[in-house]
């Protein structure tokens, strides 16, 4: 049981047109207590991705049949949160610093040309249930509307022959778990794939429109943590 979840108000700007250089400019973020470590799911921070204006903005999108054919050849790294994954040729990754102190950050993965593309947001959680479930949403987040939730693991487990002596000696120090346990979800309200997990006291959301949901598993399936 989280005692007195924190009710915030965030505003971030739609997932497909923040990445447009002007956009990214001009976006506006509300944040309150933002310095504050996280000890619960209260905040929504997905973008408004089921905006009807996307479509005329970026009036073509990836076919599911291309999806599962696209090369994987480009990898993004997060140095301090220590995770990379895999991403297709010719997308774009924008990095967004959630407030003035640093807390947080938002990554947009997307393809500039077409309506396809996902986001990563995360922060720092410091609540020791690490936990998410339905029930839980339900709880923090009344409003969101979850559909066919599912468990998942994020993260491979690499080779041990191929680990960095850094990676050896962090093992060391915090446990050698490579893989967040974390839910899948279907948002009905916003029409979006939400999947959401905690791992080393981070809150990782990422959050896709439902037609890019095939490219968003391929590249879940490339995730690693070292």
């Amino acid at each position: 049981m989280l005692a007195n979840p924190l009710k915030k108000s965030r505003t971030i700007s739609t997932l497909l047109v923040i990445v447009i250089f002007a956009a990214l400019l001009a976006a506006v973020w509300y944040f309150f207590d933002s310095s504050k470590e996280r000890s619960d799911l209260s905040v929504d921070l997905r973008s408004d991705l089921s905006n009807p204006g996307l479509s005329e903005i970026y009036p073509e999108t990836i076919p599911e049949p291309e999806q599962k054919a696209l090369d994987l050849p480009k990898t993004f790294r997060h140095e301090s949160a220590r995770f990379s994954f895999s991403y297709p040729d010719g997308f774009s990754v924008s990095r967004l610093s959630a407030s003035a102190e640093g807390v947080g950050e938002t990554i947009v993965i997307q393809d500039p040309k077409r309506q396809a593309g996902f986001q990563i947001h995360l922060e720092p959680y410091d609540d020791p249930d690490t936990d998410i479930t339905a029930e839980r949403l339900a709880r923090d987040i009344p409003e969101m509307k979850v559909k066919d939730p599912q468990e998942v693991i994020i993260g491979t487990q690499p080779s041990r022959a191929s680990d960095s002596r850094e990676s050896r000696e962090s093992d060391a120090r915090e446990g050698s778990a490579r893989q967040g346990k974390g839910l899948a979800w279907v948002a009905s309200d916003t029409g979006t794939r939400e999947v959401w997990f905690i791992f080393r006291g981070t809150l990782y959301q990422l959050t896709a429109p439902l037609s890019n949901d095939t490219l968003l598993q391929r590249v879940l399936n490339t995730w690693n943590f070292r």
